[in-house]
């Protein structure tokens, strides 16, 4: 059964009407205003502009998880399968307040590129987490970290060499803010 995901952005309504608004839009500056409107320059513009975003979001070879969210919102929760976790120009929640304590260390990363992302963790689960800003801000419960740079974060549970979750947070033009809950 084919996903709907998987559908072409050339086959989709959004694509064909923004092609429409633009050939009504050169029209009517042509006509009216006297301006010639360069469509073709515009159109390869955003096409330019759709398959960076794309190799942005992952390249064109893989294809959009639940983890992966692009021009879109979304609340994701705790799937052990899934230790990568991506915003591009979208905003998403991630629940990782149900998690599993680790029996060995495990890696997990948050990536969030003109977006927002909002990550719930429970101060219960022993966790260091690696904030890395460009641009961006990411908030956790006791420091906020904005610009350029890294700082950590760990909750209450972590103690160095014991197993834990190793989690790395990104944000690139874009903002995270970490909400710690406890049991």
């Amino acid at each position: 059964m084919p996903n709907i995901r998987t559908m072409s952005f050339f086959s989709s309504a959004v694509f064909w009407g923004v092609i429409i608004i633009l050939i009504g839009l050169s029209i009517i500056l042509r006509e009216v205003f006297h301006v010639h409107f360069p469509f073709l320059r515009v159109f390869f513009g955003l096409l330019l502009i759709y398959w960076g975003v794309k190799v942005i979001a992952g390249g064109f070879n893989r294809g959009w998880g639940s983890n992966n969210v692009v021009f879109s919102e979304s609340k994701i929760e705790d799937n052990e399968g899934k230790r990568e976790y991506n915003v591009v120009f979208g905003s998403t929640s991630v629940d990782l307040f149900k998690m599993q304590i680790p029996t060995s260390d495990q890696r997990m990363e948050m990536n969030v590129v003109f977006g927002s992302g909002k990550l719930i963790i429970n101060d219960s689960i022993p966790m260091r987490i690696e904030m890395n800003t460009v641009f961006g801000s990411i908030q956790a419960p006791d420091r906020n970290k904005g610009g350029f740079g890294t700082t950590h974060y760990t909750t209450s549970a972590y103690k160095e060499g014991q197993p834990s979750v190793q989690l790395e947070t990104n944000a690139v033009f874009g903002s995270i803010q970490i909400v710690s809950k406890k049991w």
